[in-house]
């Protein structure tokens, strides 16, 4: 900050009360930061981003706070626009600050639970937007286990302990069992979910577990050889519900079925959808082999070409071969999927000519990946209108290996 403004540090109103919404300050520092206007306040209810959790959002009078960091024991608030005065009235985003309670909270509940159940370390914890994610050091889990993790977790927030928050003298943490030890040494601050865990943590949490709501882990997935799990707590679990309530009631409409019958009728559907893919791939062969002979029959050169764009890539690939394998031609031929072009060239085996070589030929005007048989080779370029321009490049090619028109 500038030289003349204090270099106090600024009171944390929230480890006295993390549920006060609003509050009156001293400006005390001014400076201007990312083309945004900051302030230091005497004291502050905002809490800045740290340990997993985010920053709060709110206002100062009727300016927004659109982030607050944490610097040398001060606590800066960026600001939408410049304040005026010293004298300022705080005003936190109440709902988003009791979001991440709920959510903080509910970690240390997990957390402990997972630690009670398998031993399970919490190594890392991210309070994300949508949902959060706990890292914890085990690199498997059976789905009986975790039930349990989670019946616990939820048994502690329908029990209704208190949250606790105190701090104690680095000496004295020998007297609680904490969790994991702190990352931070001097006064070090303490939560406890009466009874249950121990954790040393700088955050906001609710008073009582049955805050929280509820606990709910949505997935896992695999992180430097330890397992990361999605949870939700509070409103979010109660989002979630709903959310999943509403897409399973939408499918059941579309199958006519009952909600408990949706997952069968997937099942079913989807076996349908197989054997009618394959019956589709059946009849698209089929078909390339009289489209071929009718080509054929209309050709009057050695080399066949064409741009399909109503084509698959797959019915592409079949009319080439089939236009190979019934005269001795080759076959330049292009379908579009979505944003790419599919290219395929063939060539009879007995024209000896090896269609691999043309593909440096086109990655020197465009991009493209595939390869392929000295007969055979596909290619896929994310360049659309490039498509007409590689089956030109292709046909100049053969023409000039075969002697063919």
């Amino acid at each position: 900050m500038n030289n003349d403004q204090s270099d106090q540090a600024t009171e944390r109103l929230y480890f006295q009360d993390a549920y006060l919404q609003e509050f009156s300050a001293r400006v005390t520092g001014r400076e201007s930061r990312e083309g945004s206007p900051v302030v230091v306040l005497d004291r502050t209810a905002f809490y800045p981003e740290s340990g997993g959790q985010p920053h709060d959002l709110g206002w100062l009078n009727e300016v927004r706070v659109i982030r607050v960091e944490e610097e040398d024991g001060r606590i800066l608030h960026f600001l939408e626009k410049d304040l005026t005065g010293d004298e300022v009235r705080g005003r936190l985003d109440w709902p988003r600050r009791f979001d991440h309670m709920q959510q903080h909270t509910g970690q240390h509940i997990l957390s402990q639970a997972f630690y009670e159940i398998i031993k399970g370390e919490t190594l890392s914890f991210h309070l994300g937007q949508e949902e959060s994610t706990v890292e914890i050091g085990i690199p498997t889990i059976k789905d009986e286990t975790l039930q349990r993790v989670e019946e616990l977790a939820n048994r502690i927030v329908f029990s209704d302990l208190e949250v606790k928050t105190y701090f104690l003298p680095e000496e004295e943490l020998k007297t609680i069992p904490l969790r994991k030890p702190p990352k931070k040494s001097g006064l070090v601050r303490v939560v406890e979910v009466s009874g249950f865990d121990y954790s040393a943590c700088g955050g906001t949490h609710c008073r009582r577990t049955g805050e929280v709501g509820l606990i709910k882990i949505l997935k896992q997935d695999k992180i430097r050889g330890n397992l990361r799990f999605s949870f939700v707590c509070g409103f979010r679990a109660l989002r979630e519900f709903e959310n999943r309530r509403r897409y399973l009631q939408s499918a059941a409409v579309l199958f006519s079925a009952e909600e408990s019958e949706v997952a069968a009728c997937v099942e079913k559907n989807l076996a349908e959808l197989k054997n009618l893919k394959k019956k589709q791939k059946k009849l698209e062969e089929r078909l390339s082999f009289f489209e071929a002979r009718e080509m054929l029959a209309q050709s009057q050169g050695g080399i066949i070409s064409g741009l399909y764009p109503d084509k698959s890539p797959e019915e592409v690939k079949f009319l080439a071969l089939n236009l190979v394998h019934q005269a001795e031609v080759m076959a330049v031929l292009a379908a579009y999927r979505n944003e790419h072009f599919h290219l395929v060239v063939a060539v009879s085996d007995g024209l000896k000519v090896d269609v691999r070589e043309v593909i440096p030929v086109l990655q020197a005007e465009m991009q493209l990946k595939g390869g392929g048989s000295p007969t055979l080779i596909e290619l896929v370029s994310p360049e659309k209108d490039k498509a007409a321009r590689a089956i030109e490049l292709v046909l100049e090619f053969l023409k000039a290996r075969s002697g063919r028109a």
